[in-house]
């Protein structure tokens, strides 16, 4: 039987393929990451109180209290969705709320409005990638 070397070449490629795609299967299948989404990195400029839902601590009828509180400065948040608006009578509001670790309890999440963000706009809730200004993703 004769040696047919593009067989061969096209077999191992196929080889190799099948392997490299139990292998991805195989690391999808590995533990689950924490977060669904990535991380963000955001300023806010006073600290913010967490709370356990997007319409908490508002003056719509939900009065749940905070859940944490995440600090002045950067940190990073998940993602955002919309929800109750927060405001401070002179114009300034963000329905905004973005899903992250807070800072105190150590271990909670909770959602944090937008609002907090350094340099927005009223309902906004952008990051900064580098090179420009880019809405962080929805939840």
């Amino acid at each position: 039987m004769p040696f047919n070397a593009a067989t061969t070449v096209r077999n191992t490629v196929a080889l190799l393929t099948a392997l490299l795609l139990a292998l991805a299967a195989d690391v999808s299948l590995a533990a689950p990451r924490a977060h669904a989404h990535g991380r963000y990195w955001i300023t806010t400029f006073a600290q913010a109180n967490g709370y356990p839902n997007t319409v908490c601590g508002t003056g719509n009828g939900h009065p749940c209290g905070p859940n944490g509180y995440l600090y002045a400065g950067s940190n990073y948040v998940n993602c955002r969705a919309w929800g109750a608006e927060v405001n401070d009578g002179r114009g300034n509001h963000n329905r905004w709320w973005l899903l992250t670790d807070l800072d105190t309890p150590a271990g909670s999440r909770g959602w944090v409005s937008a609002y907090y963000l350094s340099g927005q706009g009223n309902d906004q809730a952008d990051y900064w990638n580098g090179s420009r200004w880019v809405p962080i993703p929805d939840c």
